[in-house]
C-alpha cells in the first residue's frame, strides 16, 4: 500500500513535546523530533517549511549536510580554515633596517674603492672573472630570509619555489643593471629573485635600455622601499629591505655624478 499523506491535515509531531500535531507546512525538518529521519525529498513532497539552514545551504548552494558538519564540529572547521588561510597568505617579506644610513655609505663607498673593476677575457666565450672576490648568494640570502626562515623573492614577494639538496634555497641573484650602469663589483648590485621574476626581469629590463633607465632614476629618486616597475605586460614593484636599498642607491649615486670610488 502506497503512502500518501496529506499534508492539509494535522499530523506531524514537534520536537516540543506538547502533545500537538501540526500541518507538515508548519514545521520544518529541524522542527521534528529527534527520533525522525531528516528526508529532505519528502519534506519537499510535504511542503514542510523551510528552515533557515535549508535556506542557507540553497543560496550558498551547499549541502546541508556540510552546514551540518560544520555546526558539530566547529573547532575543527576553525582549525582548517587557518591552515587554508597560511597556505593563501604571502610570507612576511623581510626587514632589513639601516641602523647607521652615514657610516654604512661610508662604508660602501669604502669598499668600492677596493673593489676590483669588472674584467672579462676572450676565451671561447666572455668569462666574468672579477666576481669571484664577492659574494652576492650569500649577502642576498642574508637579507631576504625572513623571521620564519623563508626566503622571499624581490618581485613576486612569494616564498622561493624550492629549497636544494643542501637544505638552501634555490634562487636566482640577478645583476641589476649592466656594466655601462654599474661598473664595479658589489653585492648591493644584485636582486634575489624567483627562476620565473628572473627570467622576466632578464627579458624585459636587462635587455631594454629604457626600462633600465627608468629603473635606475627611480631608484634613485624614490625613499620607498618598494619600486614599480613594468615587466612585459606585467606591471608590477621590486621591493628592497632598507639595507639593500641604501646600498644600491649610494653606487648608482656615485657613479652618476662620475666618481671613482
Amino acid at each position: 500500500m502506497r503512502f500518501d499523506p496529506d499534508a492539509s491535515a494535522d499530523w506531524l509531531p514537534n520536537n516540543n513535546n506538547d502533545e500537538k500535531f501540526h500541518k507538515p507546512g508548519k514545521l520544518g525538518l529541524d522542527d521534528l523530533p529527534e527520533a525522525f529521519r531528516r528526508d529532505k525529498k519528502l519534506s519537499d513532497q510535504l511542503e514542510m517549511k523551510e528552515d533557515d539552514l535549508a535556506k542557507l545551504a540553497k543560496k550558498a548552494d551547499v549541502p546541508v549536510e556540510d552546514i551540518g558538519l560544520l555546526k558539530q564540529y566547529p573547532q575543527e572547521f576553525q582549525q582548517w580554515k587557518v591552515s587554508i588561510s597560511e597556505r593563501r597568505r604571502k610570507p612576511d617579506f623581510p626587514s632589513r633596517a639601516s641602523v647607521n644610513p652615514e657610516r654604512r655609505e661610508e662604508r660602501v663607498s669604502e669598499q668600492l674603492k677596493d673593489s676590483p673593476a669588472k674584467q672579462f677575457e676572450q676565451l671561447n666565450r666572455s668569462v666574468r672573472t672579477s666576481k669571484r672576490s664577492i659574494d652576492p648568494v650569500v649577502w642576498l640570502r642574508n637579507q631576504y630570509t625572513n623571521e620564519l626562515d623563508q626566503m622571499v623573492c624581490q618581485i613576486c614577494k612569494e616564498e622561493m619555489p624550492f629549497k636544494k639538496r643542501d637544505g638552501e634555497y634555490y634562487f636566482e641573484h640577478v645583476e641589476a643593471f649592466d656594466s655601462d650602469v654599474l661598473p664595479k663589483e658589489h653585492e648591493a648590485q644584485f636582486l634575489a629573485l624567483c627562476p620565473l621574476c628572473a627570467a622576466r626581469y632578464k627579458e624585459f629590463v636587462k635587455r631594454d635600455e629604457d626600462a633600465m633607465e627608468r629603473l635606475k632614476l627611480a631608484l634613485i629618486s624614490s625613499d620607498d622601499l618598494e619600486i614599480s616597475i613594468q615587466i612585459g605586460e606585467l606591471a608590477t614593484t621590486i621591493r628592497f629591505v632598507e639595507i639593500h636599498f641604501n646600498d644600491l642607491k649610494v653606487i648608482l649615486r656615485q657613479h652618476g655624478r662620475g666618481e671613482k670610488p
